[in-house]
């Protein structure tokens, strides 16, 4: 009995224990539901500040950037166009020296010409006397047949009349001028002159040498003109202005030159023609491109670099004027064809527009961009149609004028 009631006892303190445990819970939770808890706020959106061009459509003029090398618009060989000794050299025949047209560089030894000019002047006058006494013996033949009265076929009369005796005297003295002539003419070659205004690149010869008809004596290179050896992409061509005739006039054409490696000074060139061949390693069109004067020796170009044969120069050629298109800066392009614009609301717009040309520093835009819209210039790191954006405070430019 006495048992019975531990156990009751103990059962009944459980019973308390737990009673008391779940209500403490009971209460817990219901603080835990009840309790007032913190609202979240709402996150409000943060507009990236941005940076734009007003888009203006306007005339411009495409250009076309390309690289070349200088070669000469004239260079040939001087050669001796008669045989002998030279006996004399201009102080210019040098590799570098400076010659004007008609300038005496070689003289070879005449007195083998003047000998020659002598016999031939011998050889006129022999061949004028023997056809003055076949003259007298014309008319002598003439009152002989006269005389005879005689019937005779026409190639008789000619022989009676001594005609074919005539015409070889003739033939004679004909021959006899044309090698006096020809004598002169080798005298007046044994003076080699420059047949245009140049520099001598080389020579291979000098006083007392013998040459010979043909032989190469030096390198001349023409200094009117040289011409820029352009390499230029197919595609380009429709822009430039090629001559095909004489007379036409190319598009203008602007050579930068470099002096030091630091300062960058220009010249004025015109474009010539088009070579019938594209260059071999890069598939690309050849253009020559005209630079007058090129050494800097008339007054007007004293100030101007002299350009060297083979330098490596890069052009900027003026191409089509094009009546109606906004000219970008590349860096403003997206994706190739795409530009970011501002809406009125500050709305990002991604749009993809048509470009006429383009060249390495910029693009011209012919349509689908508004007169007056904003061109976003700043780049953005994650770029979504529709995002919100603001105008940074900067007075806005216009389209192409930071790209001219």
């Amino acid at each position: 009995m006495e048992n019975q009631r531990r156990i009751i006892s103990v059962l009944v303190q459980i019973f308390f224990c737990i009673l008391v445990l779940a209500s403490g819970s009971l209460i817990a939770i219901h603080f835990l539901n009840t309790a007032p808890g913190a609202k979240p706020k709402k996150r409000l959106p943060h507009p990236h500040p941005v940076e734009v061009e007003t888009a203006h459509y306007t005339p411009y003029r495409v250009t076309i950037h390309a690289m070349g090398t200088v070669v000469p618009a004239r260079e040939i060989d001087i050669t001796a166009q008669v045989s002998g000794e030279i006996v004399k050299i201009s102080p210019t025949f040098v590799p570098g020296g400076h010659v004007k047209k008609g300038d005496e560089l070689l003289v070879i030894d005449s007195a083998d010409y003047l000998l020659q000019i002598q016999e031939q002047k011998s050889s006129v006058a022999k061949a004028e006397n023997d056809l003055a006494l076949e003259m007298g013996n014309q008319l002598i033949a003439r009152k002989e047949f006269e005389i005879l009265n005689e019937e005779a076929t026409e190639s008789e009369k000619q022989l009676m009349l001594r005609k074919p005796q005539l015409e070889n005297r003739r033939a004679i003295l004909e021959s006899a001028r044309a090698k006096l002539a020809r004598a002169k003419l080798d005298l007046k070659r044994t003076r080699i002159t420059a047949p245009f205004n140049g520099i001598i690149s080389s020579i291979s010869t000098n006083i007392g040498a013998l040459v010979t008809k043909s032989i190469p004596l030096a390198r001349l290179v023409g200094t009117d003109e040289y011409w820029l050896k352009l390499t230029v992409p197919r595609d380009k061509l429709r822009w430039i202005t090629i001559p095909d005739h004489p007379g036409e006039i190319g598009s203008h054409a602007t050579v930068f030159t470099e002096i030091n490696n630091r300062n960058s000074t220009s010249r004025q060139a015109q474009v010539l023609r088009l070579a019938p061949k594209l260059e071999e390693q890069g598939r690309m069109a050849v253009l020559f491109v005209s630079i007058d004067d090129p050494l800097s020796l008339k007054k007007t170009h004293k100030k101007s670099p002299r350009l060297l044969l083979g330098s490596y120069l890069s052009a900027k050629i003026e191409g089509t004027l094009l009546p109606r298109v906004i000219p970008l800066s590349r860096r403003y392009l997206h994706e190739g064809n795409t530009v970011h614009i501002l809406s009125d609301d500050n709305i990002l717009q991604v749009r993809k527009v048509n470009i006429i040309f383009s060249n390495r520093e910029q693009v011209l835009v012919s349509s689908n961009i508004r007169e007056g819209e904003r061109i976003i210039t700043t780049s953005l790191s994650a770029p979504v149609a529709g995002m919100a954006l603001k105008l940074r405070d900067k007075i806005l430019k216009k389209s192409g004028e930071a790209t001219r």
